[in-house]
This record gives C-alpha cells, structure tokens and sequence, in this order.
C-alpha cells in the first residue's frame, strides 16, 4: 500500500546543504533519498595551477575540516614528489590536525548533536549559583516571554520527542555544553600555534610544516593540552556514558549496511606506524585496504560525463555538470538524478567511513593495544559489542575514544619534538607526475589524487571526501548510499517530529560541502 512522504529539508545543524526524503508504512522507514543540493567543482578548478595551489584551494572546500584537506593535498604531493617530511615536520603536522580532530568532536557532540538527547529546558529549573548556567536561565526566561517568532534559537524551536529525564544528567551536560565553548577556543589556538592560523592553517606543506618550533610555542601548546585533555577525560567522557545509557536502544539504530572503511592515520615521526588503521570491513570480516578497488559513479547524480559508472580516481579530467534546462527538465522524471553528490565505492560495495570504521578497522587489526582495551572497557560497561559501533550511538562512543586516543598521542608527540629545528623539507614539484594521499578527516576517509603535467602544473585532480562515501545517491546497481540505508527499517513515532531519523543522519556528521566539493 502506498505510504506517506516525510521530507526533512533542509536539514539544521549539520554542516551544507542537506535534504532528505523517506516513504513511510506504517510507521517505518520503506525507502529513503538524500541530496546534496549545492555545486561546486573545485577540484577541476584546480586545473593548469602550480601543483602546491592545492594544499591551500582544497582547504576552501570546507571551513569544518580544513586542515584534513591540507594533509591530503601535502600527501598527495609528498607521494608524487618520493617524499617524506622530517621527524619534526610529521610531528608538528600530527599536532595540528590533532587539535583540529579534537575540537570537531566536541563541536559535533555538543553543538550540533547534543540537543537531540539533553533537554534542555530543565536549565529553567535550575537553582544553583553558576553563573553560565543562572545567565543562560534568564535569557532563555526572557526569549519565551518575546514576541519572537523562534524563541531561544538555536535550542529551541525542536522536536516534539522524548529527551534524557535526568535532571541533573541535563544540567550538567548544559554546563558542559557551555563550558565547551571555551575548549575549543583553546584547540584552535593550538592549531593556529604550529598552523599559522584557524581555520585554514597555511603551514601545511608538501615537505612538512613550515613554522619553526621554538621552546615559548611548545609551551604553548602544552597548557592548553593540559587544559583540553582535563575536559575530554572528565565531561564529555561523563556526557557521552550518559547519553548511551540513557538512548541505549540507539546502539541498534542506523546501522546500515555494515561495510565500514578506513584509512591509515596518525604516523609516528618516521612517517610510519599509524596509530589507527586502515582497512575495510564486509561482511563483518576485516581486509587489508587497496586502494585499487575505489571507484565512484554518478548514475544519480547531476552530472553527463560518459563513463557515470565504475569510474576510477583521476579517469576522467572533465566532469560536466547539467545545464540549467537539463536539470529542471531531469527533476520531472521518473527515477531521475537526485543529488550532487557522486556515489564512491570499494569494490563495488557500499562503505559507512568515519570514527565508527576507524575504531572498528583499529580493533580488527590489532595494531593499537590501548585503543583495544578502551574498546573492550565501554562494551563491558554498556554491554555491547562491537556488533554495535556502526549504530547513533556507536558513532558517538567512537568519537569519545577517538578522542582519548589523540590526546594520549598529542602529549607523547609534543614531547618528541626538537624545539627550533626545522620542520620543512623543500623539493621542486615534479613534472608528468601522479600521486595520492590518504587520511581521515573527522568524518571519515579522505583521499586527494594529483596529476602534473610537464611543467609541474596540474593536469587532473580528485577528491573522494568523508561525506561523499556516507551521503551518496545510488549507485548503478540501484543500491541506496549509506545514510540512505541507515534510514531505511526506521520506526518512527511520530512522522510530523521524526527525531528519529535526524538523530541517524546528524551520527554521521554530515558536511555537504565537502561531499559535492
């Protein structure tokens, strides 16, 4: 029987331009379409520009994550160039894109996720004397008593839903949700301390990073490590157990296809020895990643390049976009493109990439022993598996141990650093070149291909992005993309408040921008 449409469009607090529509029978979820409702096309603008133009360009892409487009673009170039940083120019970049990965996950926990969980009018009961807290109470007081069409924005208006009941599990994550703010303050600083600036930081270069570390930035850096990693391991590890244990179910919703990819990130100062590793994982079986078996199509999406399907990274120069008549003429058709956003593959399966692939990719292949153990420490305490981690809530649990990991690693690699030496390894970019560089952004697996031509300039570039892999229309073979599969087999309660689906798809961290690039 025919079921009814629930559009969520466009939807807030993610990063772009989202929409997403589902059919519904009775109750659940029989069909889903995501889009990716913007163009852009700058890698192809990269086109005929000196091959280090990309490091800074690709950072434009997104004002989120980018430096993750930084380090791929530098690796790419590293790759072509048979070059490696020095010790100090690979651990001043781990130290940049550290920090930056730490302050996304607070961002997206409390900022852009957190208030599908807490509730945050129980700040209206609060009593106490903190002073962020009392400020907050009165100002939200003051915004329901005003004319305003959309009191107490952003916290309110939401959904009509159920929220944690505790109220001072509330409280207390309200408090955090301030006090947070502040944190990530300090993380970009530590960014812009060995990246010049943030967001964008310009010293990432192919060749390493080109700010000398003197003794008075190291200690710099230090403080507001101490003052992030106090945060990190006491509130949000406190928010994150809470909010699991109060929405457990959400360890079983959103799954998905199951496919998880990931890619090696993290290196020691030798450029080696990753601390989180790549891989892919189908079937519930883990497998050495090759690169060979990536491809993308875009049978869906708003583009007429001959050929759409099975199309290798750097195979095609040009890609070209509908007109303005074709595309008006395209969405009256019966199963038209439906999205910007092309649709990646490895090996022709669909892959779910961010935090969850990559703690579970780590986990499968052994490689960090104390990721394992903190692994193992959550499941017996919230007793689940690893079964679990491609679901909302696992989503949020592996950011936590993402994040505990990074720190760890900041404090051990700052302290390996050789204070004012240089961190930079100049070399001439070459020509009739390729190469490729892969890395995970905060949502997931990145991966830049770069080709010169022969006066060092750039023939052909590609970006395969995090979003791009979880947002994508169908493929050729008509299978849904990976968030479109997490909503489909969705119970929801109420189809005019569908909480239900936006907590799948903001598990994901969607960053549109980055997916249409």
């Amino acid at each position: 029987m025919p079921g009814r449409t629930v559009v969520v469009d466009p939807m807030t607090r993610i990063e772009g331009h989202l929409r997403f529509e589902t059919q519904v029978r009775d109750g659940v979820v029989a069909d889903a379409h995501c889009s990716g409702d913007m163009y852009r096309g700058i890698e192809k603008a990269l086109i005929g520009y000196d091959a280090r133009v990309a490091q800074q360009v690709t950072q434009r892409v997104c004002g989120v994550c980018p430096y993750a487009h930084a380090e791929a673009a530098s690796l790419a170039l590293e790759d072509a160039m048979g070059l490696k940083p020095n010790a100090n120019g690979q651990l001043l970049r781990n130290l940049i894109v550290g920090a930056y990965q730490l302050q996304d996950y607070l961002l997206h926990f409390y900022t852009l996720c957190s208030l599908d969980f807490i509730d945050v009018t129980a700040v209206l009961e609060y009593q106490g004397s903190d002073p962020g807290l009392s400020t907050l109470k009165e100002w939200v007081k003051a915004e329901l008593r005003s004319n305003k069409i959309f009191p107490a924005a952003p916290f309110l208006p939401r959904y009509q839903a159920a929220y944690l009941q505790d109220r001072e599990l509330n409280i207390s994550a309200i408090k955090n949700y301030l006090d947070a703010l502040s944190v990530m303050a300090d993380l970009h600083k530590m960014v812009a301390i060995f990246g010049g600036k943030a967001p964008h930081p310009v010293a990432i270069e192919a060749g390493g990073v080109t700010t000398l570390p003197s003794v008075e930035l190291l200690a710099q850096y230090h403080t507001l490590l101490e003052r992030a990693e106090r945060f990190i391991k006491n509130s949000f590890h406190h928010d994150v157990v809470a909010v699991a244990g109060g929405f457990s179910s959400y360890f079983h919703e959103g799954k998905g296809w199951g496919n998880l990819l990931s890619y090696p990130y993290f290196p020691d100062k030798r450029g080696e020895h990753h601390a989180f590793a790549g891989g892919a994982t189908i079937g519930g079986r883990y497998q050495a990643l090759d690169i060979g078996k990536i491809t993308e199509d875009h049978r869906y999406a708003y583009y007429k390049t001959e050929p759409s399907a099975g199309v290798k990274p750097l195979q095609n120069r040009e890609l070209e976009p509908l007109s303005w008549e074709e595309y008006q003429r395209e969405r009256e058709r019966p199963g038209r493109k439906y999205s910007w956003t092309k649709a990646p593959r490895y090996g022709s399966e669909v892959m779910e990439v961010g935090p969850a692939a990559r703690v579970v990719n780590t986990y499968h292949a052994g490689v960090n022993p104390s990721l394992t153990r903190m692994v193992d420490g959550f499941n017996r305490q919230l007793g689940i598996s690893l079964d679990d981690y491609n679901s909302v809530m696992g989503r949020h649990l592996s950011r936590y141990i993402m994040a505990e990991t990074i720190v760890e690693r900041l404090r051990h690699d700052l302290d390996q650093v050789e204070p004012e030496a240089s961190a930079f390894v100049e070399q001439e970019v070459p020509k009739n070149a390729r190469g490729f560089g892969l890395t995970e952004a905060t949502r997931g697996a990145l991966g830049h291909w770069i080709e010169t031509d022969g006066k060092g300039y750039i023939r052909n570039y590609e970006m395969i992005v995090p979003t791009t892999w979880n947002i994508s229309p169908r493929d050729a073979d008509d299978k849904p993309g990976a968030v479109e599969k997490m909503l489909i087999g969705t119970r929801i309660a109420d189809e005019k408040n569908p909480i239900e689906l936006a907590r799948i798809v903001r598990s994901t961290d969607p960053c549109m921008a980055c997916s249409v690039h």
